[in-house]
């Protein structure tokens, strides 16, 4: 559900601010009194999630269509909520773009207190099985104003076509072992899986002949 994506990605944000849980993954370049990039670029890839997450909001219906990007850009609104310059976005290009404002230097004061007192609520709104508020504040939260229509409007409108990952084909040549790589487009797609799985498999075959007198009586 948004609510426990929600949790978990506050969590996630929460946790990387402290140095015990960055050196677990190897990040022990850490320098008391300042931002680490991991916790910096952390931080300000959520923020533009949220953005972001507005492609899957329907304004027709006001409904989301994916608990991930809801929990995202309910976060930014908290974010936004924080104030104090932590989080801005900006219009520019004669509003048709968004630039996206993280104060560094804010994230383990101003940042970490809002998500706190965030994550806080959803726990205890959990844990005491308190649907009724835990539902009010998440969906005061997910709403989506005028001003974040706006935004969404040139999310949608900056929206990539959905990039292709065609995997290449290895094959053992006179020369040796060669790759065939093939083009990021629904025919380069067609072509990869042609080429791993042919019309007639020898080796498949094979195995079928080997095993089918084995199975006659099954």
């Amino acid at each position: 559900s948004p609510y426990e994506e929600c949790r978990a990605e506050c969590s996630g944000i929460y946790l990387c601010l402290e140095k015990d849980v960055l050196q677990v993954f190897g990040h022990s370049d850490v320098v008391k009194g300042q931002v680490h990039d991991i916790i910096y670029i952390n931080w300000l890839l959520m923020v533009r999630a949220g953005l972001m997450g507005l492609e899957f909001f329907t304004p027709e219906t006001k409904t989301w269509r994916q608990a991930h990007m809801n929990a995202r850009y309910v976060i930014l609104r908290v974010l936004l909520e924080a104030a104090q310059g932590l989080v801005k976005l900006e219009l520019i290009n004669n509003d048709t773009d968004v630039l996206v404002h993280l104060e560094r230097d804010l994230i383990p004061t101003v940042g970490k207190k809002a998500i706190g007192d965030f994550l806080e609520k959803l726990q205890v709104y959990k844990s005491m099985g308190d649907f009724e508020n835990a539902s009010q504040m998440f969906g005061s939260y997910s709403e989506v104003s005028e001003d974040m229509l706006k935004l969404r409007a040139i999310v949608m409108a900056r929206k990539e076509p959905r990039k292709l990952l065609v995997q290449p084909h290895m094959s053992m040549t006179e020369n040796g072992c060669q790759i065939t790589e093939y083009a990021e487009s629904p025919e380069g797609m067609i072509e990869s899986f042609v080429a791993r799985f042919p019309a007639v498999d020898e080796e498949l075959w094979g195995l079928y002949e080997a095993d089918l007198d084995v199975m006659k009586d099954q």
